[in-house]
């Protein structure tokens, strides 16, 4: 049978929004999840929901006039997101449920979305990582991988997992790394927590791996 990789998925947002006049909080951030989705629904939802599409598109115009910190405050503030790592009853690295299996890696500060683009495929086809899914990240220059790893020997779990997320981002950063590593353009190192958030945005070109149409 085909692992269905499953994971938790959280409405925005996810940090407190404040409200701009006053800098009271005006909505909470979600910390428990909406449902457990499989990685084939992550892939409908990234591929083919009219609403992410337009959430999307908004989030990334502050980010063409240059103006970062809207485009950051836009993200955290409507996009959905997942926990690749496994399925949780709150959004604490210790109400882990159930594992998915896959690790995340995030590589993201690149030079433009063709540069991700070339990047998303070369993952995709890495032999050695055979990620379940590959897709664009929110900012349009980076890509998010969810890549399997063996199942667990009997270690302690949570260990173990952040034991593979290190392996592979350290593969991920020797093979695809250049000269420029060490600055802006990175692997996101925060994956190593195994409750790390994801957070899923339109790329009508994701890649998945046996994906059903």
């Amino acid at each position: 049978m085909k692992n269905e990789f499953k994971m938790s998925l959280f409405l925005a947002p996810i940090s407190p929004v404040k409200d701009s006049k006053t800098g009271r909080v005006s909505q909470q951030a979600t910390v428990c999840p909406s449902r457990n989705v499989t990685l084939q629904e992550v892939f409908r939802l990234i591929t083919g929901d009219p609403a992410l599409e337009r959430l999307t598109q908004e989030m990334r115009l502050p980010l063409e006039r240059g103006d970062k910190e809207r485009f950051s405050e836009l993200k955290r503030q409507t996009l959905p997101y997942v926990t690749p790592c496994g399925t949780f009853a709150y959004r604490k690295s210790d109400c882990l449920l159930v594992p998915s299996g896959l690790v995340v890696v995030d590589v993201d500060g690149l030079d433009s979305t063709q540069e991700a683009e070339a990047l998303r495929g070369k993952l995709f086809d890495d032999a050695y990582l055979c990620p379940a899914l590959c897709f664009i990240s929110p900012s349009g220059r980076g890509v998010k991988a969810f890549v399997p790893y063996p199942d667990n020997p009997g270690s302690d779990i949570p260990t173990y997992i952040a034991e593979n997320t290190l392996d592979v981002m350290n593969y991920v950063e020797y093979v695809y790394g250049d000269e420029q590593t060490q600055g802006p353009r990175k692997v996101d190192p925060s994956g190593k927590d195994i409750v790390r958030s994801c957070f899923l945005c339109h790329d009508p070109e994701a890649l998945c791996r046996n994906h059903k149409s």
